[in-house]
């Protein structure tokens, strides 16, 4: 089943409905050209694309959000977490496909809709599954010219020789995997490193670690452009899987166009995108922002009024307000990111280079 125009006009709808929150502290103004607002590319959807690696007998599920306008454009292949299938994360994806990118989010085989749990996440999980996430990234990129042939409308519009890849959770470990990081759970280090990857941003990026092979000399061959991106409630498997520890990727890799980004309040499935958040307290009294722009649509918005003013707190989901400004956050840096570094474009390069300013997040590179 294909579809540009109708859900196209909804991952658009969605962007823009998720950009009419309250946003946090301004983005510089030399770099005011960046804003969470969804660009002027219409944007064509693939929902449930797919491809068959025979070598591998793995079938990849794969949803595809590309520019609807003719040209060449960059492509970001992205790992989605082994929760959430490849049709989430649509808020983000469905930005920068408005912004001139080619997205193809990667549902690998063993993804499961219905695991909610961290802990769950990498229980059997062994360096052969590991490399073979790294091997379906690889894949996608193999197959970007049999993409094109299978779904016409993608045809002329994918730009091979820039390729970037991302992820999160699960996801930005295949991507950090591809990206030069390397495993250390037998008697030699394991590289799967793609040289076709230009770029690479990770969210909620793991640190070393002995259940996923990771040491402090995992980062020495990360030698290509990358961000680390969490938030400073991102918590993983314990405690000390936190924000410092996620950090840690980043401190490991040689300088050189790293990045390390920590959103203030962005907790683990921050970045997924979904309205509220799954690890915020339920049924918080909150402030009722002033004027709000409310969605109809939203079962929480059911009799209130679409006018009303009152800054009076009423109860709602603690997660609603603030996840809608930090994905706002992770689609502006996101877009700077790949601008600078997959169409090298120096005003992505300002706008990173100036993020240190900002009072909502914490940044550091080298």
């Amino acid at each position: 089943m294909r579809s540009t125009a109708a859900l196209g006009a909804f991952a658009i709808m969605f962007t823009t409905m998720c950009s009419s929150a309250p946003k946090p502290d301004a983005a510089p103004a030399a770099s005011a050209a960046y804003t969470s607002q969804a660009g002027e590319i219409p944007v064509g959807v693939i929902p449930a694309a797919y491809l068959n690696d025979t070598r591998r007998n793995r079938r990849l599920d794969l949803t595809i959000e590309y520019p609807a306008r003719a040209g060449a454009y960059p492509v970001i292949v992205f790992s989605t977490g082994f929760g959430p299938p490849s049709r989430t994360y649509v808020g983000l994806s469905s930005y920068l496909a408005s912004h001139g990118y080619v997205v193809m989010k990667v549902g690998h085989p063993e993804t499961r809709s219905d695991v909610n749990e961290l802990a769950e996440i990498w229980k059997g999980q062994t360096a052969e599954h590991w490399k073979n996430r790294a091997r379906d990234l690889s894949f996608v990129i193999d197959s970007l010219a049999a993409l094109q042939q299978q779904y016409p409308e993608l045809s002329g519009k994918v730009d091979a020789t820039k390729v970037g890849i991302s992820g999160h959770s699960y996801g930005a470990f295949s991507a950090m995997l591809l990206s030069g990081a390397r495993t250390f759970a037998g008697a030699t280090p394991q590289s799967y490193a793609d040289p076709r990857v230009r770029a690479a941003l990770v969210m909620s990026p793991q640190g070393p670690g002995e259940t996923r092979g990771l040491t402090s000399e995992s980062w020495r061959e990360v030698k290509i452009p990358i961000l680390y991106m969490t938030g400073s409630t991102d918590r993983g498997l314990t405690d000390e899987e936190n924000e410092g520890w996620r950090r840690q990727a980043f401190e490991l890799s040689p300088a050189g166009d790293k990045w390390f980004v920590s959103i203030a309040g962005a907790g683990h499935y921050s970045f997924v995108g979904r309205l509220p958040r799954l690890d915020a307290p339920r049924d918080q009294t909150v402030t009722m922002m002033p004027a709000d722009p409310r969605d109809p649509g939203d079962p929480r918005n059911r009799n209130v009024p679409q006018n009303r003013t009152s800054v009076r707190p009423r109860p709602v989901d603690a997660g609603f307000y603030s996840d809608r400004q930090i994905l706002n956050v992770v689609r502006t840096v996101s877009l700077a990111f790949w601008d600078a570094y997959l169409k090298n474009e120096a005003a992505g390069r300002e706008y990173l280079s100036k993020l240190s300013t900002r009072t909502d997040m914490t940044v550091v590179s080298k």
